[in-house]
């Protein structure tokens, strides 16, 4: 699982497509029952699970491996960067270490009917950041599918803050909608982030790398002598967010969006071409004018409650990856 993680200056900061809502019901005997997502035992189960064939799809650059253990923007990011790999190196990595977990808690929210999710807050042997990898399950029998992964250190996980629990000792989710009582509804959360990018406008986010810098880089490069930039911002509605409550009454979501960098050269330029935008182009040619690279980005951050904003929404991670290219 390749990753490129980005962090944010403020606080230290690096699904599955075509989900049904996040608020759906199951019958049993008659009756729709409240439950846990899943139990602790098969959360474990699971995680080993994905282990296993993510270290047999990243040796082999194996996607249809990969199609079996990831969905949503996670499996969109990482079907690319294998793709590149593998058109790289097509006997796979015969170098490659395998991924291992250790120091896993699970937080399992109880939900009524389908989809359903977990997440998964473990150590890895690749650094000393914790990861948190989200997974859904779409319906009783179907499998369980990483959708989204975060990187957070400690200093980040203290800033976050606990997580509230129900009566019951598991995690509480928090509904998409304004429901949430929230400052921006976790189901708006992509849109909202997509406009502010825009031009910054408006209060709803916090300074710091993914925010104000972003947009302020960004205004260097729109207008240069020697070419001309433009960026167009999504939501991902394909890939909803999922919520986690804070025991101070905001939340934890994790979200993704979709992203498009637009470069026009200058009359006499040459467009540049990074490597793995080539592979992703398909034969498309050598583009004479323009290039534009599509990436996906996933981000976790804390959605303050709507009654105490404070300074905004901060964001702890990104992570993004390159998933297209067209010239023109």
């Amino acid at each position: 699982m390749p990753i490129r993680r980005f962090r944010v200056a403020v606080a230290a900061v690096p699904l599955l497509a075509a989900l049904l809502t996040l608020t759906g019901c199951v019958t049993v005997h008659g009756e729709e029952v409240l439950q846990p997502a899943v139990t602790k035992g098969e959360a474990g189960r699971v995680l080993d699970r994905f282990g296993k064939l993510n270290n047999k799809a990243n040796e082999d650059y194996d996607l249809q491996v990969n199609s079996r253990i990831e969905a949503g923007g996670l499996r969109e990011i990482d079907q690319a960067g294998l793709t590149v790999r593998k058109a790289d190196y097509p006997e796979g990595n015969p170098d490659y270490e395998p991924l291992e977990f250790s120091d896993t808690r699970y937080l399992i929210p109880q939900q009524r009917g389908w989809p359903r999710w977990f997440v998964a807050d473990t150590l890895t042997n690749r650094n000393e950041l914790r990861w948190l990898l989200v997974f859904v399950k779409e319906g009783p029998e179907a499998r369980w599918h990483a959708t989204h992964l975060s990187l957070l250190d400690e200093i980040e996980l203290a800033a976050i803050g606990k997580f509230a629990e129900d009566e019951d000792g598991h995690a509480r989710r928090v509904p998409l909608g304004a429901s949430a009582g929230l400052a921006v509804a976790p189901g708006q959360l992509g849109k909202t982030y997509a406009a502010y990018l825009k031009d910054g406008a408006g209060d709803a986010f916090a300074p710091g790398q993914h925010t104000s810098e972003r947009v302020g880089a960004r205004d260097q490069y729109r207008r240069t002598p020697e070419y001309v930039t433009q960026y167009v911002d999504e939501a991902t509605p394909e890939y909803p967010p999922v919520a986690l409550r804070l025991a101070d009454g905001g939340a934890l979501v994790l979200f993704s969006t979709r992203h498009f960098v637009k470069q026009t050269v200058a009359e006499g330029r040459e467009v540049e071409v990074p490597a793995a935008a080539e592979l992703l182009m398909k034969g498309q040619g050598t583009p004479k004018k323009s290039l534009t690279m599509e990436r996906v980005s996933q981000q976790v951050a804390v959605v303050p409650p709507r009654e105490d904003k404070g300074d905004g929404i901060v964001f702890y991670n990104r992570l993004e990856g390159l998933v297209g290219a067209a010239g023109s």
